[in-house]
Order: C-alpha cells, then sequence, then structure tokens
C-alpha cells in the first residue's frame, strides 16, 4: 500500500508513505534508475531489511519512527565538496530536535545524539561521473515513538523516550523536510559558510579533550575541525594533529 502525502510546508518534495518495503534507499536507488525527479521521498512504516553505516541493519518498531530516503541530483557539487550533503542533512535534523526542545549533537560524521545516546542514523549513497556528484539518495532513520529497543545497539533513545510524550510522525517529517530544503537550496548557491559554522558548532564532543580509540590504542584529543573530504581532524593533548576517516577513529563512550 502506497499513498502520496502533501506537504503543509511550503517545499519541493513529493512523498510517497509505504506501509511496509525491503529499504527506503532500495526504493529510491530504483526511481533514480527510472529518472524519478529530484526530491523525491521514499517512506515505511515497516521495512524488512533497513541499512545502516557499516553494513548494520536499522532497528525500528513498525509504525513508531521516521524511516525514509530522498533521491536528489547534486550536481554542482564536486566529488571532493560530496560530504557538503552529508552536513546538510545533518545540520536540518538538528535544527529539527532543537525546535522540539531537545538539546542535540551530530556526532561525526552524522550520527545524530541526544546527551550520550543516538537518535537518529543517516546513510548517504552518492554516484559519481566524472567529477561530479551525479545522484545522491539521502536515508534518514529518526526515532521517534519507538520506547523499547531490542537489538544489540548500545546506545539507542527516541524523541519520545527524552520528552515523555509521542509525536506525529508526518508534522516532523515535513518540518524536517522544510529544514533540509532550506540547508540545501544555500548548498547549490555555494553559500557554505553558516552551514560550515553550524556543522562545527552541533559537533558532539566539540568542548574539549575526550578519549578517543584508534585500533587497540587510545588517546585523549579535542575536534580541531573537518577536513573538506569530511575527515575527522584531532588535537592530542601534546599538541600533535592527527586526521581520520570514517572508520579509522572511535568515540569511546561511557568509559
Amino acid at each position: 500500500m502506497i499513498k502520496i502525502i502533501e506537504t503543509k510546508e511550503k517545499t519541493g518534495y513529493k512523498i510517497l508513505w509505504y506501509r511496509q518495503t525491503e529499504s527506503t534507499n532500495n526504493l529510491a536507488r530504483a526511481a533514480i534508475s527510472r529518472n524519478e525527479p529530484d526530491g523525491t521521498v521514499f517512506v515505511a512504516d515497516s521495512q524488512t531489511k533497513g541499512r545502516g553505516q557499516r553494513s548494520n541493519t536499522w532497528e525500528s518498531e513498525p509504525s513508531k519512527n521516521l524511516t525514509f530516503s530522498i533521491i536528489m541530483y547534486p550536481d554542482f557539487l564536486k566529488v571532493d565538496e560530496q560530504f557538503l550533503l552529508s552536513k546538510a542533512i545533518s545540520v536540518a535534523t538538528v535544527d529539527l530536535l532543537n525546535e522540539y526542545g531537545l538539546t542535540a549533537k551530530i556526532k561525526w560524521p552524522n550520527d545524530i545524539y541526544a546527551g550520550d545516546k543516538k537518535i537518529t542514523g543517516i546513510l548517504i549513497e552518492n554516484d559519481i561521473i566524472g567529477n561530479c556528484v551525479a545522484s545522491s539518495i539521502v536515508g534518514v532513520g529518526l526515532n521517534v515513538n519507538q520506547r523499547v529497543f531490542l537489538s544489540n545497539a548500545p546506545n539507542p533513545t527516541s524523541i519520545a523516550l527524552e520528552l515523555g510524550k509521542e509525536f506525529d510522525r508526518k508534522i516532523l517529517l515535513e518540518r524536517l523536510l522544510f529544514l533540509f530544503e532550506r540547508r540545501y537550496k544555500a548548498l547549490a548557491a555555494h553559500d557554505c559558510e553558516k552551514l560550515e559554522k553550524d556543522y562545527f558548532s552541533y559537533l558532539y564532543r566539540n568542548d574539549g579533550f575526550y578519549l578517543y580509540a584508534c585500533g587497540e590504542t587510545k588517546f585523549n584529543a579535542k575536534i580541531a575541525g573537518i577536513s573538506n573530504i569530511g575527515e575527522l581532524l584531532l588535537e592530542t593533548e601534546s599538541g600533535e594533529r592527527r586526521k581520520f576517516g570514517f572508520k579509522e577513529i572511535a568515540f569511546v563512550i561511557g568509559k
């Protein structure tokens, strides 16, 4: 079953809402192959094979959360600028949660945390042609009304758990798409200064020294910045600066 949702917010998105599907990212991938228009959004009440980062599955109780994917054609982005799209959806998600009274942060590269607990996962798949991003799938899993998590994920939470009440998922989605579109339009206009500033200000643990793990080695460091291609720049207590790609470094939480 599929239904088309009209948004109250003035956005250019077309929302297709499914009761169940294997993966909204798979729906988006098929839509790109059919040249579906930019800004088509696939939402599912239930995903049987939802994906997270590092090939993990994404736990989501049916009809409790927001799991959706957006197709985009950001050919104005060069290959070495593709992380800007991750920044745009991450910052927009924090914008949304902050509006609802949650103090949210971006755990590099693009998980969203409330305190030390994960409330949103983001998975972006880019197709590159030449030196440009030809198409992108922006996949988002936002925990909204789920209160019990059964997987071995170490630290999940939801808006309902944090704020003590349930929320209308459609209203949340409409507002998030509106906020993302605003960030995306600035990106398309090559006006990235505010996005870069907001991304860093929203970063989880950007306020001092914390424990990190690189393989078997643990060390204290503070976040010094993010490179143009999305690498994490850390400064150790001795003043040494080190650069890490995704999967090369881990935050040590709860130790």
